[in-house]
């Protein structure tokens, strides 16, 4: 049982620093939808913290201090944990859901910039970007220690952006951003039971992450500077590249619907913060929110017809928010404001609800 007593002080411990969110969890939309979402905000002014929603009405359900600009959040299955990436404390927070308390930090090594972060589909292990090295990390959730560094590019220089795991658990891939950001970057696949590297594949300017579909044949990949989404084939023994099309300016973090028709991409731009691309046909439709500086990560509510995504403020002064999206005709279904900083940046959804 959670304790709600702690969860109320936290909250307004927190709203009292950064003004009142004017209707945060009024309850008075409500979606098809139950679980989840979790938040990191990360500007560096001010407290960082970790923030649950509830899925269907934007509730907050509890706000917890964390560590030094958190970049990635995620909920590894079964474990009852949520884990953040605060890079620049450099370490992983664990979150106890039982009571809505961080339980430990996780060493990752000394400016190692823990970056972006996902879990295996057993819920067994944690692998991220170590974004300040050629590296990702791997952190065993049962002993919450990293029990491994494995390099994913043979060039000492490259930095380590982000990571994706197949949905088998055998093959993670990694993105390895450039020497310079104005430099070439590539893909990169490991063996998951070695660390092996299996091959690096050059994929332009600046990658920012990679998704590969539930079959585990095809890639997609954004490519920051180059303002694109490239598409791979994985079929073969090195990938091919099939396809590519403007995804529009600074692309990021990506989602792909259930039926895999709808690629949602986070856009760190304005006007428009997300696309949404047609994966048979590569057209995109964009989504703009007025009144936010540059979106964040996002991530899909169980049956893919809803987005979450980070919102940040334009103004530090007021607090950003998630934004909830249909994907079908891409039109804004609410938004929520996050409870305390300007800056919520990660975002985790699972259908598990807190009680």
């Amino acid at each position: 049982m959670r304790k709600l007593a702690l969860l109320s002080m936290l909250i307004a411990g927190v709203l009292a620093t950064t003004g009142a969110v004017a209707g945060a969890g009024d309850g008075s939309k409500r979606l098809p939808a139950s679980g989840t979402v979790w938040a990191v905000e990360r500007f560096d002014g001010g407290q960082n913290t970790l923030a649950a929603f509830d899925a269907a009405t934007g509730d907050v359900l509890g706000v917890v201090p964390i560590g030094r600009r958190p970049i990635g959040v995620t909920a590894p299955h079964g474990t009852g944990k949520v884990y953040t990436a605060d890079e620049r404390s450099n370490q992983l927070s664990v979150l106890s859901k039982a009571d809505f308390s961080i339980v430990k930090q996780i060493p990752t090594g000394a400016a190692s910039f823990p970056h972006h972060m996902m879990a295996s589909p057993n819920g067994k292990f944690v692998y991220f970007g170590r974004y300040n090295t050629r590296t990702v990390g791997v952190v065993d959730t049962s002993l919450d220690e990293m029990v491994a560094i494995w390099p994913a590019s043979n060039n000492p220089l490259v930095k380590t952006h982000a990571v994706w795991i197949s949905n088998d658990g055998k093959d993670l891939y990694a993105t390895n951003e450039g020497v310079t950001q104005s430099s070439p970057g590539t893909l990169s696949k490991l063996d998951v039971s070695t660390g092996d590297l299996i091959w690096e594949f050059g994929i332009g300017t600046r990658p920012s992450e990679v998704l590969v579909t539930p079959n585990g044949k095809t890639a997609y990949v954004t490519v920051r500077n180059d303002n694109r989404v490239r598409v791979l084939d994985l079929s073969r023994d090195q990938p091919r590249l099939v396809g590519e099309t403007f995804i529009g300016i600074q692309p990021d973090t990506m989602q792909i619907t259930n039926d895999g028709r709808t690629l949602v991409v986070g856009l760190r731009s304005i006007p428009e913060q997300m696309a949404l691309m047609d994966t048979e046909t590569l057209t995109v439709r964009f989504v703009a929110f007025p009144g936010y500086g540059i979106s964040g990560h996002e991530w899909l509510s169980a049956n893919g017809k809803y987005t979450f995504i980070a919102l940040e403020s334009a103004d530090v002064a007021k607090p950003g928010a998630i934004g909830v999206v249909d994907n079908r005709s891409g039109g804004i279904l609410d938004i929520w404001p996050y409870p305390g900083g300007p800056w919520p940046h990660g975002v985790f959804y699972e259908p598990q609800e807190l009680r």
